[in-house]
Protein backbone atom coordinates (compact mmCIF):
# COMPACT_ATOMS: atom_id res chain seq x y z
CA UNK A 1 0.00 0.00 0.00
CA UNK A 2 3.28 2.27 0.92
CA UNK A 3 3.60 2.15 -3.28
CA UNK A 4 0.25 3.28 -3.81
CA UNK A 5 0.48 6.41 -1.02
CA UNK A 6 1.90 8.85 -2.84
CA UNK A 7 -0.75 8.55 -5.83
CA UNK A 8 -4.03 8.20 -3.75
CA UNK A 9 -2.17 11.92 -2.43
CA UNK A 10 -2.13 13.59 -5.12
CA UNK A 11 -5.63 12.36 -6.40
CA UNK A 12 -7.27 12.83 -2.85
CA UNK A 13 -5.79 16.08 -2.06
CA UNK A 14 -6.11 17.66 -5.05
CA UNK A 15 -9.79 16.84 -4.75
CA UNK A 16 -9.71 19.15 -1.54
CA UNK A 17 -9.97 22.32 -4.00
CA UNK A 18 -12.74 21.27 -5.94
CA UNK A 19 -14.50 20.22 -2.49
CA UNK A 20 -13.91 23.92 -1.05
CA UNK A 21 -15.38 25.25 -5.14
CA UNK A 22 -18.55 23.49 -4.12
CA UNK A 23 -19.16 23.94 -1.04
CA UNK A 24 -18.74 28.05 -1.60
CA UNK A 25 -21.28 27.48 -3.50
CA UNK A 26 -23.92 26.53 -0.51
CA UNK A 27 -22.43 28.09 2.75
CA UNK A 28 -19.63 30.00 4.11
CA UNK A 29 -16.45 28.08 4.83
CA UNK A 30 -16.81 28.35 8.43
CA UNK A 31 -20.37 26.40 8.03
CA UNK A 32 -19.19 23.62 5.85
CA UNK A 33 -16.16 23.20 7.70
CA UNK A 34 -18.19 22.60 10.69
CA UNK A 35 -19.83 20.29 9.25
CA UNK A 36 -17.54 18.13 7.68
CA UNK A 37 -15.68 17.77 11.05
CA UNK A 38 -19.47 17.13 12.83
CA UNK A 39 -19.54 14.55 10.24
CA UNK A 40 -16.04 13.15 10.01
CA UNK A 41 -15.78 13.04 14.09
CA UNK A 42 -18.94 10.74 14.95
CA UNK A 43 -17.30 7.73 13.40
CA UNK A 44 -13.33 7.98 14.48
CA UNK A 45 -14.85 8.25 17.86
CA UNK A 46 -17.08 5.56 18.01
CA UNK A 47 -14.33 3.40 16.50
CA UNK A 48 -11.84 4.70 19.25
CA UNK A 49 -14.73 3.41 21.22
CA UNK A 50 -14.92 0.24 19.99
CA UNK A 51 -11.30 -0.66 19.69
CA UNK A 52 -10.80 0.38 23.49
CA UNK A 53 -8.11 3.12 22.19
CA UNK A 54 -6.13 4.98 24.82
CA UNK A 55 -4.27 8.10 24.39
CA UNK A 56 -1.35 9.71 26.41
CA UNK A 57 -1.19 13.71 27.38
CA UNK A 58 1.36 13.65 24.81
CA UNK A 59 0.30 12.16 22.02
CA UNK A 60 -3.07 14.00 22.30
CA UNK A 61 -0.39 17.60 22.58
CA UNK A 62 1.15 16.33 19.66
CA UNK A 63 -1.95 15.78 17.25
CA UNK A 64 -3.77 18.45 18.94
CA UNK A 65 -0.96 20.89 17.41
CA UNK A 66 -0.83 19.62 13.88
CA UNK A 67 -4.66 19.85 13.44
CA UNK A 68 -5.11 23.31 14.64
CA UNK A 69 -2.11 24.07 12.09
CA UNK A 70 -3.01 21.28 9.33
CA UNK A 71 -6.58 21.16 9.59
CA UNK A 72 -7.90 24.40 10.84
CA UNK A 73 -5.57 26.83 9.88
CA UNK A 74 -5.01 25.63 6.47
CA UNK A 75 -8.57 24.77 5.56
CA UNK A 76 -9.85 28.30 6.88
CA UNK A 77 -7.43 29.82 4.47
CA UNK A 78 -8.59 27.53 1.46
CA UNK A 79 -12.11 27.89 1.74
CA UNK A 80 -12.14 31.74 2.42
CA UNK A 81 -10.20 31.75 -0.79
CA UNK A 82 -12.87 29.59 -2.47
CA UNK A 83 -15.79 31.60 -0.86
CA UNK A 84 -13.92 34.94 -2.19
CA UNK A 85 -13.94 33.39 -5.75
CA UNK A 86 -10.15 32.14 -5.87
CA UNK A 87 -10.20 29.06 -8.58
CA UNK A 88 -9.45 25.68 -7.32
CA UNK A 89 -6.27 25.13 -9.80
CA UNK A 90 -5.33 28.88 -8.85
CA UNK A 91 -5.16 27.75 -4.83
CA UNK A 92 -3.55 24.75 -5.57
CA UNK A 93 -0.88 26.66 -7.35
CA UNK A 94 -0.40 29.04 -3.93
CA UNK A 95 -0.66 25.80 -2.05
CA UNK A 96 2.72 24.44 -4.05
CA UNK A 97 5.09 26.96 -2.59
CA UNK A 98 5.10 24.94 0.16
CA UNK A 99 7.72 22.30 -0.79
CA UNK A 100 10.52 25.02 -1.22
CA UNK A 101 9.32 26.56 1.88
CA UNK A 102 9.78 23.61 3.72
CA UNK A 103 13.02 22.88 1.97
CA UNK A 104 14.58 25.96 2.62
CA UNK A 105 13.54 25.91 6.95
CA UNK A 106 15.11 22.24 6.60
CA UNK A 107 18.03 23.56 4.96
CA UNK A 108 18.50 26.82 7.58
CA UNK A 109 17.80 23.99 10.28
CA UNK A 110 20.68 22.17 8.79
CA UNK A 111 23.07 24.95 8.98
CA UNK A 112 22.97 25.38 5.19
CA UNK A 113 23.99 21.78 4.03
CA UNK A 114 21.12 20.23 1.71
CA UNK A 115 21.20 18.33 -1.03
CA UNK A 116 21.61 19.84 -4.60
CA UNK A 117 19.48 17.44 -6.38
CA UNK A 118 16.47 17.82 -4.52
CA UNK A 119 16.65 21.67 -4.99
CA UNK A 120 17.12 21.25 -9.17
CA UNK A 121 13.57 19.04 -8.26
CA UNK A 122 11.72 21.17 -6.61
CA UNK A 123 12.72 24.42 -8.97
CA UNK A 124 11.57 22.06 -11.65
CA UNK A 125 8.49 20.97 -10.26
CA UNK A 126 7.77 24.85 -9.42
CA UNK A 127 8.40 25.37 -12.80
CA UNK A 128 5.96 23.01 -14.02
CA UNK A 129 3.05 24.33 -11.45
CA UNK A 130 3.55 27.69 -12.99
CA UNK A 131 3.08 26.21 -16.63
CA UNK A 132 -0.32 24.42 -15.14
CA UNK A 133 -2.06 27.78 -13.55
CA UNK A 134 0.35 30.59 -14.02
CA UNK A 135 -1.74 32.59 -16.37
CA UNK A 136 -4.63 32.27 -13.33
CA UNK A 137 -2.72 34.26 -10.78
CA UNK A 138 -4.13 37.62 -11.99
CA UNK A 139 -7.54 35.78 -12.30
CA UNK A 140 -10.69 36.07 -9.47
CA UNK A 141 -10.32 36.34 -6.27
CA UNK A 142 -7.98 39.00 -5.93
CA UNK A 143 -5.15 39.44 -3.36
CA UNK A 144 -7.54 38.43 -0.49
CA UNK A 145 -7.94 35.40 -1.68
CA UNK A 146 -4.74 35.20 -2.43
CA UNK A 147 -3.56 35.53 0.85
CA UNK A 148 -5.77 33.55 2.65
CA UNK A 149 -4.56 30.26 0.39
CA UNK A 150 -0.93 31.57 1.29
CA UNK A 151 -1.41 31.87 4.77
CA UNK A 152 -3.21 28.22 5.21
CA UNK A 153 -0.11 27.23 3.37
CA UNK A 154 2.20 28.64 5.86
CA UNK A 155 -0.04 27.03 8.30
CA UNK A 156 0.14 23.42 6.59
CA UNK A 157 3.50 23.78 6.11
CA UNK A 158 4.28 24.39 10.09
CA UNK A 159 1.77 21.44 10.88
CA UNK A 160 4.60 18.96 8.34
CA UNK A 161 7.48 20.13 10.56
CA UNK A 162 6.04 20.00 13.38
CA UNK A 163 4.75 15.86 12.59
CA UNK A 164 7.83 15.56 11.43
CA UNK A 165 10.78 16.51 14.33
CA UNK A 166 7.50 16.31 17.14
CA UNK A 167 8.40 12.58 18.30
CA UNK A 168 5.19 10.81 18.52
CA UNK A 169 4.75 7.71 20.96
CA UNK A 170 4.72 3.80 19.41
CA UNK A 171 1.49 2.18 19.22
CA UNK A 172 -0.56 5.00 17.12
CA UNK A 173 -1.16 4.83 13.30
CA UNK A 174 -2.54 6.96 11.24
CA UNK A 175 -6.58 6.70 11.83
CA UNK A 176 -5.03 7.49 15.46
CA UNK A 177 -3.81 10.67 14.25
CA UNK A 178 -6.67 12.17 11.82
CA UNK A 179 -9.41 10.64 15.31
CA UNK A 180 -7.55 13.40 17.76
CA UNK A 181 -7.06 16.32 14.90
CA UNK A 182 -10.43 15.94 13.74
CA UNK A 183 -11.85 16.02 17.12
CA UNK A 184 -9.38 19.26 17.34
CA UNK A 185 -10.56 20.78 14.03
CA UNK A 186 -14.14 20.30 15.12
CA UNK A 187 -13.41 22.71 18.48
CA UNK A 188 -11.78 25.20 16.28
CA UNK A 189 -14.48 25.24 13.70
CA UNK A 190 -17.27 25.20 16.06
CA UNK A 191 -15.81 28.16 18.19
CA UNK A 192 -15.39 30.51 14.63
CA UNK A 193 -19.34 29.33 13.18
CA UNK A 194 -20.54 30.18 16.33
CA UNK A 195 -19.12 33.47 17.21
CA UNK A 196 -20.04 34.56 13.45
CA UNK A 197 -23.80 33.32 13.79
CA UNK A 198 -22.70 30.61 10.89
CA UNK A 199 -22.85 27.55 12.41
CA UNK A 200 -26.08 26.42 10.96
CA UNK A 201 -26.59 24.65 8.01
CA UNK A 202 -28.33 25.55 4.46
CA UNK A 203 -31.77 23.05 3.00
CA UNK A 204 -29.57 22.29 0.11
CA UNK A 205 -29.01 18.84 -0.99
CA UNK A 206 -25.59 20.10 -2.65
CA UNK A 207 -24.43 21.30 0.47
CA UNK A 208 -24.53 18.06 2.11
CA UNK A 209 -22.68 16.52 -1.16
CA UNK A 210 -19.71 18.70 -0.44
CA UNK A 211 -19.64 17.79 3.16
CA UNK A 212 -19.46 14.13 1.85
CA UNK A 213 -16.88 15.29 -1.00
CA UNK A 214 -14.97 16.65 1.84
CA UNK A 215 -15.29 13.99 4.42
CA UNK A 216 -14.90 10.71 2.07
CA UNK A 217 -12.22 12.16 -0.42
CA UNK A 218 -10.51 14.87 1.11
CA UNK A 219 -10.60 14.26 4.95
CA UNK A 220 -10.33 10.47 5.07
CA UNK A 221 -8.66 10.36 2.00
CA UNK A 222 -5.86 12.91 1.34
CA UNK A 223 -5.47 13.81 4.98
CA UNK A 224 -4.88 9.96 5.69
CA UNK A 225 -2.83 9.76 2.32
CA UNK A 226 -0.75 13.21 3.40
CA UNK A 227 0.64 11.69 6.70
CA UNK A 228 1.03 8.17 5.51
CA UNK A 229 3.86 9.60 3.14
CA UNK A 230 5.22 11.85 5.47
CA UNK A 231 5.53 8.85 7.84
CA UNK A 232 7.88 6.90 5.27
CA UNK A 233 9.24 9.48 3.38
CA UNK A 234 9.65 12.85 4.96
CA UNK A 235 8.32 16.28 5.03
CA UNK A 236 10.29 17.12 1.27
CA UNK A 237 9.32 13.63 -0.52
CA UNK A 238 5.24 14.64 0.77
CA UNK A 239 5.78 18.19 -0.39
CA UNK A 240 6.80 17.88 -3.71
CA UNK A 241 4.48 15.22 -4.51
CA UNK A 242 1.82 18.27 -4.18
CA UNK A 243 3.26 19.69 -7.16
CA UNK A 244 1.38 17.47 -9.04
CA UNK A 245 -1.70 18.66 -7.28
CA UNK A 246 -2.76 21.50 -9.37
CA UNK A 247 -2.62 19.74 -12.55
CA UNK A 248 -4.66 17.39 -11.01
CA UNK A 249 -7.21 20.13 -9.65
CA UNK A 250 -7.41 21.41 -13.43
CA UNK A 251 -8.16 17.65 -14.28
CA UNK A 252 -10.71 17.45 -11.34
CA UNK A 253 -12.75 20.63 -12.70
CA UNK A 254 -12.33 20.01 -16.33
CA UNK A 255 -14.70 17.01 -14.74
CA UNK A 256 -16.57 18.22 -12.46
CA UNK A 257 -17.44 22.20 -13.45
CA UNK A 258 -16.78 22.05 -17.27
CA UNK A 259 -13.44 24.26 -17.01
CA UNK A 260 -10.97 24.08 -19.70
CA UNK A 261 -8.09 21.83 -19.78
CA UNK A 262 -5.04 22.78 -22.02
CA UNK A 263 -2.11 21.42 -23.57
CA UNK A 264 -0.22 23.62 -21.40
CA UNK A 265 -1.47 22.04 -18.37
CA UNK A 266 -0.23 18.89 -19.79
CA UNK A 267 2.92 19.91 -20.31
CA UNK A 268 3.19 21.43 -17.06
CA UNK A 269 2.00 18.53 -15.15
CA UNK A 270 5.05 16.16 -17.10
CA UNK A 271 7.49 19.02 -16.15
CA UNK A 272 6.39 19.09 -12.62
CA UNK A 273 6.42 15.24 -12.62
CA UNK A 274 10.10 15.31 -13.73
CA UNK A 275 10.28 17.39 -10.38
CA UNK A 276 9.42 15.23 -8.36
CA UNK A 277 10.93 12.41 -9.70
CA UNK A 278 14.42 14.03 -9.04
CA UNK A 279 13.19 14.65 -5.46
CA UNK A 280 11.85 10.84 -4.37
CA UNK A 281 14.54 9.20 -5.99
CA UNK A 282 16.54 7.38 -3.10
CA UNK A 283 19.86 8.48 -2.35
CA UNK A 284 23.45 6.84 -2.64
CA UNK A 285 24.18 5.71 0.13
CA UNK A 286 26.23 8.00 2.41
CA UNK A 287 24.80 11.30 0.57
CA UNK A 288 23.34 14.05 2.64
CA UNK A 289 19.37 14.07 1.94
CA UNK A 290 16.34 15.88 3.67
CA UNK A 291 14.28 12.99 2.59
CA UNK A 292 14.14 10.74 4.80
CA UNK A 293 12.14 11.37 8.19
CA UNK A 294 14.47 12.42 11.12
CA UNK A 295 15.46 10.33 14.10
CA UNK A 296 12.97 11.63 16.14
CA UNK A 297 9.83 11.17 13.78
CA UNK A 298 7.61 7.67 14.32
CA UNK A 299 5.19 8.73 12.08
CA UNK A 300 1.96 10.50 12.13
Amino acid sequence: MSRFAPIALVVLWSSGFVGATLAAQSAPAETTLLWRYVVAAGPLCAWAWWTRRRYGARFLAREGVVGILAHGGYLIGVYRAADLGVLSGTSALVASLQPPLVAALLWAGSGGRTNRRQAWGLLTGMLGVLLVVGGDLGGSGGPAGLVAVGLGTLSLTAATLVASHWPQPDGHGVVDSLLVQSVVALGFFAAIALSSGRAAPPPDTDFWFAVAWSVVLALAGGYGAYFSVLRTSGPVVVSAWLYLTPATSAAWAWLMFGETLTARAAVGFLVAAAGVAVVVRPQRPGARDLRAPTASTSGS
